[in-house]
């Protein structure tokens, strides 16, 4: 079993906000992903005067936090903001910067822990409130959402993304009057809004009210002419045709329909600006053919539609197969049973080799046997998929410690630190690393990080007392 010690203190915090708990497949985070490509924090002034100096160099720290985030960098970017904070305590820019860096390596309690701070301190700031709600929303935590997006408004009424994922809670949590009175105050000010047109739109649907909602998703795709969601919204009204609506009325409808998103069927998946036709499409499209008078074309999208069903359901199955035989290995590895675990993680590579909890799992048994370079590629493999997840992190640090690779092997625990404050073992091995090149100030810090987190710990007591008696520890 991978190991470096015994352990004795509780399971890494890390396990509360892993992969596995990213929600973007939900409506409300995948929808709003749709209708902006990233969240911003708002502009605002700062709220406590620095020296010219110190505010200089917090604001550089801000702008290159920024553009590494852009880059999908985050740890970088968390670093660069950490440093912006020490240079300028407070800085709510610095703060709301840092928790979407935290959001984007899905280290979800440091952003809300900072969130938590950033409202203490600026009280009158709408700001960190409603990044808090579109957190919430990310999170499906629905009634937290509403409460925070709800005192954001409170303090910054016009705010009209906040008020946009404000009715997307309510709608989520199945309060459509609600989700109506703030879609009618954001189309009030800005009649243009796409998102706005698009939830109401969606709201209408589902109420059957398809003459309303027919509206909307029209002028969603007036407003926005490549946004997928917004065209299969409008085909799915269309082939709903009215009671009393003709034959003619019905298949003038249907062409629409066709119109709307025969483009997406044909996308060619290796396109980086069109997805690939989800199952969904498929089935759509097959009925808007059908009432169109398409029969043929109908047949045909309709087996494409029974094919990219049963794709979806294969992938489905063979994923959650693979999460089970990775839990059955790691069970096996507990009890040393190296040949067991290995047979088991190579059927759940077999059948999903997207997830990346199967190639750590594969480097810690390989590891474990002392087969390092194996090891090495396997958890290559694994931050392949989840770059910065810090157990990944940790054992490629590990790793690179067991082929001397010093250097690689203190930035890994370093990053792995980064992404998660919390990860003590992390800071306790670049204790050791430090102490092992001579650097007792540093070591003393690390170790003391690693009790500061785990103070009952008995290793890292034991380290952190050697090395404060000028002793070496005990293995």
């Amino acid at each position: 079993m991978f190991s470096c010690r015994q352990r004795t203190s509780a399971p890494r915090p890390w396990r509360t906000f892993g992969g596995d708990m990213i929600l973007s497949g939900t409506f409300p985070l995948r929808i709003l992903a749709l209708f902006a490509s990233v969240v911003v924090a708002p502009s605002f002034a700062r709220v406590q005067a620095q020296t010219p100096t110190h505010a200089d160099q917090a604001a550089a720290l801000i702008e290159r936090g920024r553009a590494e985030a852009a880059a999908g960098k985050f740890p970088d970017a968390i670093a660069s903001y950490q440093e912006a904070l020490r240079l300028a305590p407070q800085d709510v820019q610095a703060e709301i910067g840092a928790v979407q860096a935290y959001r984007g390596v899905h280290n979800f309690d440091e952003a809300k822990k900072i969130l938590e701070q950033a409202h203490r301190e600026h009280p009158r700031s709408a700001a960190p409130l409603a990044v808090y709600g579109d957190l919430d929303i990310q999170l499906q935590t629905y009634e937290a959402a509403i409460a925070h997006l709800n005192a954001a408004l409170a303090l910054d009424p016009a705010d009209v993304d906040a008020r946009n994922r404000l009715a997307v809670a309510y709608k989520a949590k199945g309060d459509a009057p609600s989700a109506l009175t703030q879609l009618a105050k954001i189309l009030a000010r800005d009649p243009k809004n796409a998102l706005a047109h698009y939830t109401r739109a969606d709201i209408y649907a589902d109420h059957n009210q398809d003459a309303l909602a027919l509206l909307d998703a029209e002028k969603v795709v007036e407003l926005q002419p490549e946004n997928p969601r917004g065209r299969v919204l409008l085909a799915k009204i269309l082939v709903r045709p009215p009671e009393k609506a003709t034959s003619a009325d019905i298949k003038a409808r249907c062409a629409k329909a066709v119109d709307a998103i025969e483009r997406l069927a044909e996308a060619d998946s290796a396109s980086s600006s069109r997805p690939a036709p989800d199952s969904e499409t498929f089935f759509l499209l097959s009925r808007a053919y059908r009432c169109a008078g398409q029969d043929e074309k109908a047949e045909e999208t309709l087996a494409a539609f029974e094919k990219s069903s049963q794709n979806d359901r294969t992938t489905n199955q063979n994923k959650l197969e693979a999460k089970h035989l990775v839990q059955q290995a790691d069970d096996l590895a507990m009890k040393n049973d190296f040949a067991g675990s290995l047979a088991l993680l190579n059927q759940a590579i077999a059948l999903d080799p997207t997830y990346a909890a199967t190639y750590s799992q594969l480097a810690k048994l390989y590891y474990s046997a002392g087969e390092i370079d194996k090891a090495s590629d396997a958890i290559g493999h694994a931050l392949a998929r989840e770059p910065y997840h810090p157990e990944y992190l940790y054992v490629q640090g590990k790793i690179l410690e067991r082929q001397s690779r010093l250097d690689e092997a203190l930035a890994a625990f370093q990053e792995s630190a980064r992404v998660n404050p919390k990860e003590s073992d992390a800071y306790f091995e670049m204790g050791a690393i430090y102490q092992q090149r001579g650097d007792r100030t540093r070591a003393l810090a690390a170790y003391k990080k690693a009790v500061e987190i785990s103070p009952d710990d008995p290793d890292y007591k034991r380290a952190l007392a050697s090395l404060n008696n000028n002793q070496p520890p005990t293995p």
